[in-house]
């Protein structure tokens, strides 16, 4: 069993950002506007919180207590667009992947990452796409589709 202690304080921030890059990807492919990002952040919060009580692994469970208590929200680059933003965090996703496979024991990596493939998954289905004033559109619009397959491939499930 892998805890906390056994990461490097870089390490653990890697992790700690991971959850909120699973959902960035999604929220960059197709923005819903400021009611839709709102639905889709609270999405993405409550996936932690419920983690946080529901893990099984312990490392999980410390990963998801200590983004309740110290969630920030990073700050884009000025001039970054959404593919920028879309490539960096499937970039840090990668790298989360081959840390859990590097420290982490198989089942805390399993676990973590379709953790991260559920926060994306919840973020894309939390708001409807392409309706107006909530009538029609679609749940998980096909940029939203192709973010989620961006998700998965980047931690290799």
């Amino acid at each position: 069993m892998s805890t906390k202690a056994d990461f490097s304080a870089d390490e653990w921030d890697l992790l700690r950002s991971s959850p909120l890059m699973s959902s960035i990807l999604v929220v960059a492919a197709s923005p819903s506007g400021p009611v839709g990002l709102i639905q889709e952040s609270t999405a993405a919060g409550k996936m932690i919180v419920q983690s946080a009580q529901t893990a099984q692994s312990p490392l999980l469970k410390s990963l998801a207590e200590d983004l309740t208590q110290h969630m920030s929200i990073p700050k884009p680059p000025p001039g970054a667009t959404p593919e920028n933003v879309q490539s960096a965090a499937g970039e840090i996703l990668k790298r989360t992947s081959a840390l859990l496979t590097q420290k982490a024991t198989p089942e805390e990596t399993t676990e973590i990452k379709q953790w991260l493939a559920k926060v994306a998954q919840a973020t894309a289905e939390a708001s409807k796409e392409g309706g107006f004033l909530g009538v029609g559109g679609v749940l998980v619009s096909d940029q939203e589709k192709t973010a989620l397959t961006k998700v998965n491939s980047a931690l290799g499930i």
